[in-house]
């Protein structure tokens, strides 16, 4: 701050608008009289209601963007508007502070590649401690982001995923679910990532930009029919390696199906695909010499070609229902050649085909995803490296037909970027898939602003499958349940008192409800008296975020706040926190009852040519630095006026710096204008009001223009504010400072107020209180978007005329 700026800051309005100057002032009045505090207790004792609010936590693994400001902005504003018209929330900071996210950006800090060397070489105690250490760096990164911003968010009464408080509440909420039997251990089909290795949730499967162009073997081979010299099935894959734990042929029973002749070998195939497959293949004579129903295909043998090389195949091959065709609905006769090979150990569809069949599932992987010895000469291989393996045998066996590289979409694992493997394991689920008419209906309850989020959402819930929520993991809420080594016992633990009243020991030292330590200890089984070992999972961390509502929340609280009133996040979140925020309270509360009653997705925030900020293109920009050559006002108003918010927003640093800077620019130029001119003459707002300047008969028809202009402000930006279209209600107050009034109406009333004539000193006093009662309402209307100059001007401006005002503008 320039010693002229502190001189005058004193008394006046400097010649020219300085943001940054006039965001570090107010930032220490706010701090200095404590404005925040003051404005939340103002509103717990002075209010029209309570509304409830949770905040969506950032996780702490990496500096605030952005893209992460305008969603703290939009937040921010919806805010400040609810307590300027006389709401209490508690507007109270969360954070997400475990989990993959967190997990990854340490082992990179520690130079760990994966997780068997994180075990060994780290080891999970310390790695702890650097988890902890990393998310304390990266708040210290969002509080001060937040500072800047001008967020009046209460960073004291912050919820952490990680602290035991916390971690009890979503044990409690999880003992609901296990008490009503949708938490069970479950053995199904779960993405799995590579890198991780961990499995994931079908949310987080297409979470963000997961799903990527990669290249994998287009590959056509052929299985022989039993017992037949010449024919075969014409299968297509691109995951070659799962022919490996092949254990089936899928066709569809209405499905044409016919024999092709190609040379002395007749391939089968559904025959809506025969001339599009004989063209890629590039053969040109070929003949259909039969036709037949799927239906008269199911039972038929095939020949298994790798029982030479995996004895695990040659064994399964003896059971009667392995290794032949079945019939399945899911089969798509418009794809490929209506022909597809199941791998029950690697397939969703797959696993259920062979499940209602009693058809064994063949696994052979580790936690790297290698194959293990029961693969044979694949042993030790990883899957997707198998892939040339196979294709190599295939050709030695004379099956391989074609096979070439293609490229297409493929999900990838949200925080790692490794493509996805589909592994039947051992997990827990949150059968939600038996409630999920329950959770579609809470769903459909709620108020979203927009169509295309809600549409995005609600057919994504209708999906309904089990939530995997376990996972294979260091840093995260242990799941909670106990399993008897000799009899198979179960125990669900809800509280850390109840851990250490049944512990066979008490745990020693600095003990936390985290691995290692948790791991340690041991429960007596009450059916055997054996002893108890903790399952060693984790659980997902969009469950511990989820479970939010009623974890960051006591009792009372949760009574008073949930269902909040809204909540906001990003896109990316229909797969993320709002869905487990809704799963979870339907669960707890049995009802079909979402924990908001209204939700708005926001789009997401590109740089200037539409790209995603990426730290590869090097277009991320980070917020803190930003904001100390750019004013947190303008930047503000430019992420709510831009664009509506459900849009993806280009971010362009140039078109910030222009038309936004011009409208608080000329807003604070009309405000100093009003000032100079109103303390010449000895206006005074508390006698010289607009009920005086009627009295008085001074109200002319430019005043009486721009009051009923300024009336249509007011109940647009209300209006438009309520249906979260705040670059509409920007809009509305960029038209009413620019147009109605620097345009319009100061140029009728200027050589008004160049007088010094007594005789006209009235008109000149009714003019100033036209604009006394506009300005400081145009003000209170720009507090949700720019804080700080709004509290600028009523400090300087309106305070200065009227000292019995409120301590700040957010009181008003």
């Amino acid at each position: 701050m320039t010693e002229k700026f502190k001189a005058d800051s004193e008394k006046w309005l400097t010649m020219d608008y300085r943001p940054l100057e006039i965001e570090k002032e107010i930032r220490e009045f706010w701090e200095k009289n404590r404005i925040k505090e003051k404005l939340m207790d103002f509103r717990e004792k002075n209010n029209v209601g309570f509304l409830g609010w949770v905040e969506g936590p950032p996780t702490l693994n990496g500096i605030p963007h952005v893209g992460h400001a305008r969603g703290r902005v939009i937040k921010d504003l919806r805010y400040r508007w609810k307590t300027m018209q006389g709401y209490s929330i508690p507007f109270w900071a969360g954070w997400d502070c475990q989990g993959l996210p967190v997990e990854l950006e340490v082992e990179r800090a520690l130079g760990v590649k994966n997780k068997r060397e994180l075990l060994e070489r780290v080891g999970e105690e310390r790695f702890i401690e650097e988890c902890k250490k990393a998310i304390m760096k990266y708040h210290k990164e969002w509080v001060e982001a937040d500072k800047k911003l001008g967020i009046f968010i209460n960073h004291d009464k912050a919820y952490w995923t990680y602290m035991d408080n916390y971690i009890e509440r979503e044990w409690q909420y999880l003992k609901r679910a296990w008490e009503q039997g949708l938490l069970e251990e479950g053995y199904y089909v779960v993405a799995y990532c590579p890198g991780c290795q961990t499995s994931l949730s079908s949310a987080e499967v297409g979470y963000e930009d997961s799903y990527r162009i990669v290249e994998d073997p287009s590959l056509y081979f052929k299985f022989k029919l039993a017992d037949s010299e010449n024919e075969y099935f014409l299968v297509w894959t691109t995951m070659p390696f799962t022919i490996v734990t092949d254990m089936m042929l899928a066709v569809h029973p209405k499905g044409e199906y016919v024999k092709v002749k190609v040379n002395e070998e007749k391939w089968i195939m559904v025959k809506q695909r025969v001339e599009p497959v004989m063209r890629e293949l590039g053969i040109e004579k070929y003949e259909i010499t039969e036709t037949l129903s799927g239906e008269k295909l199911e039972g038929l043998k095939y020949d298994y070609p790798f029982k030479d090389i995996v004895p695990k195949q040659a064994e399964l091959d003896n059971h009667p229902l392995v290794h032949k065709v079945v019939c399945e609905d899911f089969v798509d006769v418009n794809t490929a050649t209506g022909v597809v090979h199941l791998s029950p150990g690697n397939g969703e569809e797959d696993f259920w085909a062979a499940q209602k069949r009693g058809v064994p599932v063949f696994v052979p992987f580790d936690d790297e995803v290698k194959f293990t010895e029961e693969a044979g000469v694949f042993s030790g291989v990883f899957a997707r490296d198998a892939d040339a393996v196979v294709v190599e045998e295939l050709r030695k066996r004379g099956l391989l037909v074609a096979v070439k590289p293609v490229k297409h979409e493929y999900p990838t694992c949200w925080r790692s970027h490794h493509k996805l493997i589909w592994l039947a394991r051992r997990e827990y689920f949150l059968r939600t898939d038996k409630i999920n008419e329950k959770i579609v209906k809470a769903a459909e309850k709620v108020e979203y602003f927009f169509e295309g989020p809600k549409n995005r959402f609600i057919s994504f819930l209708k999906e309904g499958k089990p939530w995997c929520i376990s996972r294979e993991r260091v840093w995260g809420a242990p799941l909670p349940i106990w399993v008897c080594e000799k009899c198979g016992a179960k125990t669900f633990i809800s509280s850390r008192k109840e851990l250490m009243e049944k512990a066979l020991e008490k745990p020693k030292g600095n003990f936390e409800l985290h691995k290692p330590w948790i791991d340690r200890v041991t429960l007596r089984c009450e059916k055997c008296g054996g002893k108890m070992h903790r399952e060693p999972f984790v659980l997902d961390t969009w469950h511990n975020s989820g479970a939010s509502p009623y974890a960051r929340f006591t009792d009372e609280e949760f009574k008073r706040y949930v269902p909040t009133d809204f909540l906001t996040e990003g896109i990316d979140q229909t797969r993320g926190w709002a869905n487990s925020l809704l799963l979870e309270h339907v669960i707890l509360t049995g009802k079909a009852e979402a924990p908001y009653k209204a939700f708005l997705f926001q789009g997401l925030t590109q740089d200037a040519k539409g790209r995603k900020m990426s730290k590869s293109l090097g277009n991320v920009v980070e917020v803190n630095p930003l904001l100390e050559k750019h004013s947190a006002d303008v930047c503000r108003f430019y992420f709510l006026w831009k664009c509506s918010p459900v849009e993806f927003m280009n971010f362009d640093l140039e078109e910030l710096k222009r038309r936004p800077y011009q409208v608080l620019s000329t807003l604070y130029h009309l405000n100093r204008f009003f000032l100079q001119n109103a303390e010449y003459d000895g206006f005074n707002p508390r006698e010289h009001t607009l009920e005086w300047a009627e009295r008085v008969k001074e109200l002319k028809k430019p005043d009486l223009w721009l009051l009923s202009k300024l009336q249509e402000t007011v109940e647009k930006c209300t209006d438009k504010l309520g249906r979260c279209e705040f670059n509409n209600a920007a809009a509305a107050l960029e038209d009413f400072v620019i147009e109605v009034i620097s345009r319009l109406y100061v140029p009728m009333i200027r050589r008004e107020l160049w007088t010094d004539n007594p005789e006209t000193l009235n008109r000149r006093l009714a003019i100033y209180a036209t604009l006394w009662h506009t300005l400081k309402t145009v003000t209170l209307l720009f507090n949700p978007f720019t804080p700080y100059l709004s509290e600028a001007l009523y400090q300087k401006v309106y305070r200065r005329l009227d000292p019995t005002l409120h301590e700040s503008v957010n009181f008003e």
